[in-house]
């Protein structure tokens, strides 16, 4: 992949296809490791989240785990262009 992703299961980044693979099907089945994912994403120089979808929760859980990092939930147009204004 051009971006790395960083995964729930073990919250690494996979280069390979095969390991994407994997853990897509792991994610079925295991544990969501958020916060491991949260610091992950800090270290490789993540600035901001965007949660994408209907909700805010992801949102909300970032709130507790690292307030400096804003997480900016995308649902319309309007909050589309209020995430990429920031």
């Amino acid at each position: 992949p051009n971006i790395p992703v960083v995964h729930n299961v073990d919250a690494a980044c996979s280069e390979r296809i095969d390991g994407i693979r994997d853990r897509l099907v792991a994610q079925l089945y295991r544990p969501v490791r958020w916060v491991d994912v949260i610091r992950a994403m800090q270290g490789l120089g993540a600035a901001r989240l965007i949660e994408a979808g209907p909700g805010k929760v992801l949102a909300g859980l970032n709130r507790r785990i690292e307030r400096r990092m804003p997480a900016l939930p995308v649902f319309d147009p309007e909050t589309l262009n209020k995430a990429l204004e920031n």
